[in-house]
């Protein structure tokens, strides 16, 4: 099942070089993307949702790393060969042969969207949408397996919700970000107003 719905995702690549060209973009571009909303959520609210975007900012940050890291003792203890490895396909962008479970990518993008979720924010629907594109770009492009996204967003499902559950355990960590964007506003003195805080 795993390999029959990868080559229908597959097999559509290099029928269109606009959706090829579209698929590459959207794959590459998630680093981008990522820092770009991340710098949104933080210095674009207004004074009333500052706080509350910040934080989640924050949450967001934390799944991320906790995934990842999860994601990176994954491939060191189990190695499951990419399709382009094991399989004749179409591969559009180049990438190491190394384990395809899960996702990297996977993991970045429903980081985001599954903390928006539990924190009921209003981009939660729109990052969504866009995390699931990611990763049907993933097959689509030949470097993942519908169950190297699949295991990623629940990966990151699972990050996101002990983020939640154990945030006030985190909040030390929470004021040690802010501790470090108020010295970090000494310097630059303009980011102070950006901060819910008042550290002007």
């Amino acid at each position: 099942m795993n390999y029959e719905i990868f080559q229908w995702i597959n097999d559509l690549a290099g029928r269109s070089s606009f959706l090829d060209r579209g698929m590459i973009f959207i794959t590459n571009s998630v680093p981008y993307v990522v820092i770009a909303f991340m710098l949104f959520l933080w210095f674009t609210a207004n004074k009333e949702k500052r706080a509350e975007k910040q934080y989640t900012a924050i949450y967001i940050v934390f799944s991320c790393l906790l995934g990842l890291s999860i994601n990176a003792i994954l491939h060191l203890v189990y190695y499951h060969p990419r399709p382009f490895v094991a399989h004749h396909v179409h591969q559009l962008i180049s990438h190491p042969a190394d384990s395809s479970f899960v996702s990297d990518h996977s993991v970045l993008v429903f980081s985001i969207a599954c903390t928006l979720l539990l924190r009921n924010d209003s981009w939660k629907y729109p990052v969504l949408v866009w995390a699931i594109i990611v990763g049907i770009s993933r097959i689509f492009v030949g470097v993942h397996y519908p169950a190297d996204v699949i295991g990623g967003a629940l990966v990151s499902y699972g990050t996101s919700i002990l983020v939640m559950q154990f945030s006030k355990k985190l909040e030390p960590l929470v004021q040690l970000v802010f501790y470090m964007y108020k010295r970090l506003t000494e310097h630059i003195p303009f980011l102070a107003k950006y901060s819910y805080r008042g550290l002007s």
